[in-house]
């Protein structure tokens, strides 16, 4: 997508029955904002977070948004980042692996020359598979004799950005449909108590503190039930629907369900906690290309978004938990759900009607 074709979208995008104003659609400055952060080496670096300094954390990031678009404008700094990533192959995944590999591998179904990460990328997130089925966020494979800390433990967001990876390389389902067991572990549906069954997700079964919006209750059963949210239903339906099967066809309309009566803020909600709202739109956004019935949300999102952006181009958030507070994570996040996440497969979902 180009510059003028992406703000024609905006432009004609129904917001709410009536149309944006040219004076609040501003989303070009956005990539030349990303572009005026480009380091010389052609890498990105965050000026807050020492983590993110040496470029590898940010550059697949904000490269993969760029991919979305076909401006002939980025193509320069679109081929500086890939030469800095290529070279640092040897190290490239070894922190943020699940997030770097599979960027790589998301920005490679558009980037021809990104083609010599693609096996060490595919690698590496076979390796972090755990006997799970599902990911975690641990940089090294788990051994089965060791207790993971809770940093190792399966969740669904690393699952769900592995999936993301692994379908835009192509022919990995059998990789994918391992991951389905954990993944209706985080879904409050059919479990025996439908007072907690609302059809959305959470991020894993067996943390309190990781599960962002909190503990729902203790069901009928004696178990403790956490509340659905939206980036989590979003990464799950997505999950879902990259092996489609009927089996999962009530969960997948569960699930639909739960985003369509959602309403995404900047400000976040109960179930959209503040500090990954951006990641959330991105999510909701991505998983709007698999399931056309969620494209309803679409023009809400970008309405709030274009309120939200700030005046140098970029979004930022102001809670730091997530790093959404550095703004080329937010901006980043921000632009995929603005322009949308094309699907890289075609997508049948069974549908219980």
């Amino acid at each position: 997508m180009n510059r003028a074709t992406f703000l024609r979208l905006l432009l004609l995008a129904p917001l709410g029955g009536r149309q944006a104003s040219a004076a609040a659609i501003s989303n070009d400055i956005s990539l030349d904002y990303l572009l005026r952060r480009q380091s010389a080496d052609g890498a990105w670096r965050s000026t807050s977070y020492g983590a993110f300094r040496d470029g590898r954390a940010l550059t697949p990031h904000v490269l993969r948004c760029l991919s979305r678009f076909d401006d002939p404008d980025l193509a320069s700094a679109k081929e500086k980042a890939v030469t800095w990533l290529i070279a640092r192959k040897s190290d490239l995944f070894e922190a943020f692996p699940v997030h770097l590999a599979s960027a790589v591998l998301e920005s490679a179904t558009r980037i021809d020359s990104l083609e010599p990460l693609c096996v060490p990328a595919v690698e590496k997130l076979l390796s972090l598979q755990t006997s799970s089925g599902a990911w975690s966020y641990s940089p090294v494979p788990l051994r089965r004799t060791v207790i993971p800390s809770a940093m190792q433990q399966p969740n669904l967001s690393a699952t769900a950005i592995a999936i993301d990876g692994l379908r835009a390389a192509g022919a990995h389902e059998d990789t994918i449909t391992r991951a389905i067991p954990f993944l209706r572990t985080c879904q409050n549906h059919n479990s025996g108590d439908p007072d907690f069954d609302d059809g959305g997700f959470f991020q894993m079964p067996l943390d309190p503190t990781r599960n962002k919006a909190g503990q729902a209750g203790v069901d009928r059963i004696g178990r403790m039930r956490f509340v659905s949210y939206a980036a989590a239903t979003a990464d799950g339906l997505r999950c879902l629907l990259s092996i489609p099967t009927a089996e999962d066809s009530e969960r997948i309309a569960a699930a639909r369900e739960w985003l369509k009566a959602f309403k995404w803020s900047a400000a976040g909600s109960s179930s959209s906690p503040r500090d990954l709202v951006y990641y959330a739109a991105r999510s909701i956004s991505a998983t709007a290309a698999l399931e056309p019935k969620l494209s309803c949300l679409l023009p809400s999102i970008r309405s709030q978004l274009n309120e939200s952006q700030l005046t140098d181009g970029s979004w930022q958030n102001p809670s730091a938990e997530m790093r959404e507070n550095c703004q080329l994570v937010a901006t980043t996040f921000a632009l995929e759900a603005l322009i949308g996440v094309d699907s890289s497969i075609a997508i049948t979902a069974p549908d219980p009607g």
